[in-house]
């Protein structure tokens, strides 16, 4: 949001590759639309971790309560991934006048990390049916462009109820391995077997998915 923050983003960038990217920020919610053999599938509002005050506990103290969610486990083990306040969490901390041992207010909410990634403690939200025809036909054609049989669209938008070009939203990345676990297991909202279509994908016209064998 001002010169302080590039250069503090430069530095960090830097120290992962010689070359670093600048991009216009977009602000918005952040969505990931799946499209499989080049057709919508899913759609799901990622959130940020967020923990809300009530209190009496301290940041600390709801983090390490929020973590003994049963869904949550390491890594990719379960629904959702456990939180954690590495360097990232504390400096958003810091900008916002807190600390790890300090009392959130009763009902505030809290985003501890910059990010969305469920990887990192977020969470989703199934938005399927919202999605207007234009952004389904946007996404696909994208995947199409792309030559993705399988790919996992990233949009920073307001809402993905009205067309991109009319809430100032935009497409940020691809991904070509997205993850699954969104919308087969979303933390709120509608679950989706978007496993089905990638079978279908495989092995189409109800093929048995032999492989000949030539030679031994």
């Amino acid at each position: 949001q001002d010169w302080e923050h590039a250069e503090c983003a430069f530095h960090r960038a830097q120290k992962y590759g010689r070359q670093v990217i600048v991009e216009k920020y977009i602000q918005g919610s952040d969505f990931r639309i799946l499209v499989v053999n080049y057709k919508f599938v899913a759609a799901a509002l990622r959130t940020p971790a967020t923990i809300t005050g009530d209190g009496r506990h301290t940041i600390r103290e709801l983090i390490d309560i929020a973590n003994k969610d049963p869904r949550r486990g390491n890594g990719h083990d379960n629904i959702l991934t456990e939180i954690h306040a590495d360097d990232v969490c504390l400096e958003l901390l810091k900008k916002k006048g807190y600390t790890l041992e300090s009392v959130l207010p009763q009902g505030e909410s809290l985003a501890l990390k910059p990010t969305a990634n469920l990887s990192t403690g977020g969470t989703a939200t199934d938005v399927t049916d919202d999605v207007h025809p234009q952004n389904r036909s946007t996404c696909e054609r994208i995947a199409r462009n792309i030559g993705l049989g399988v790919s996992g669209i990233d949009v920073m938008a307001r809402n993905l109820s009205q067309p991109l070009r009319e809430t100032g939203g935009a497409v940020l990345e691809v991904n070509a391995a997205p993850g699954f676990r969104m919308h087969l297991e979303p933390t709120h909202g509608q679950p989706r077997n978007v496993a089905k279509p990638v079978v279908d994908m495989l092995f189409p016209n109800k093929s048995n998915g032999r492989i000949p064998i030539i030679v031994i």
